[in-house]
């Protein structure tokens, strides 16, 4: 017994060791309040702004340090999880997103937590998902992630807030569940900042230059 305690606790600090627990910077902390969020979810690797109402998150924000990214990545991608810490009626579940027309859009990326399984298990909770049109999801979406693990290798270290933005009266899909009209990822660095924002629908180019604005006119 004391053997299988032992294990149990020496495998926990290895799946923690390579990364420390989030928490947001001054900047991003604001968006991140009980006067903002139905619920705030404290993943440890991220920490997620999450609403009843849309049944989807309005904000996810999390660090990303370059050692964590270099050598040796998970590659095989895990099941989808309901989130347990959100009451019944309001979590979303796999197959809430069949036969949509939406894809399952992860507002953390897998690829940017993939040194231990905990961390990638993480980012495929249903509270970090939301319906995001294929194109903009496997494409210029995709891309803009791409850009900040680039960014995080080069730096060593950023912060990164996402801010996934709804329509008054938003369309939904099944069990209610909003359909974000755009998404802004900000990413921040020492001496170093870069915005996008993205429309949740076709578009006709997939250079991610299009979608870079002026991060002074977000809101911070």
């Amino acid at each position: 017994m004391l053997k299988k305690i032992f294990l149990l606790a020496l495998f926990t600090s290895l799946s923690f060791a390579k990364y420390t627990q989030y928490k947001p910077s001054e900047d991003f902390a604001k968006y991140f309040t009980t006067q903002n969020c139905s619920q705030v979810l404290d993943k440890f690797y991220y920490i997620n702004c999450y609403d009843y109402n849309y049944k989807g998150t309005k904000a996810v924000a999390y660090k990303l340090e370059a050692d964590n990214l270099k050598g040796e990545q998970i590659k095989k991608r895990p099941h989808f999880e309901d989130d347990t810490n959100i009451p019944k009626k309001y979590r979303t579940t796999w197959s809430d997103y069949k036969n949509s027309g939406y894809d399952r859009g992860h507002t953390l990326s897998n690829a940017s937590m993939r040194k231990t399984t905990q961390a990638q298990r993480s980012t495929f909770l249903m509270s970090n998902i939301t319906p995001q049109n294929p194109q903009i999801n496997q494409k210029v979406w995709n891309k803009i992630e791409k850009r900040e693990r680039q960014v995080a290798l080069k730096l060593g270290e950023i912060e990164v807030l996402n801010l996934v933005n709804y329509d008054s009266n938003p369309q939904r899909i099944k069990n209610q569940i909003a359909i974000p009209n755009s998404y802004i990822k900000i990413i921040k660095g020492n001496n170093f900042k870069e915005c996008y924002r993205v429309s949740n629908h076709e578009v006709e180019n997939e250079n991610i230059k299009n979608y870079k604005v002026d991060c002074g006119k977000i809101l911070f």
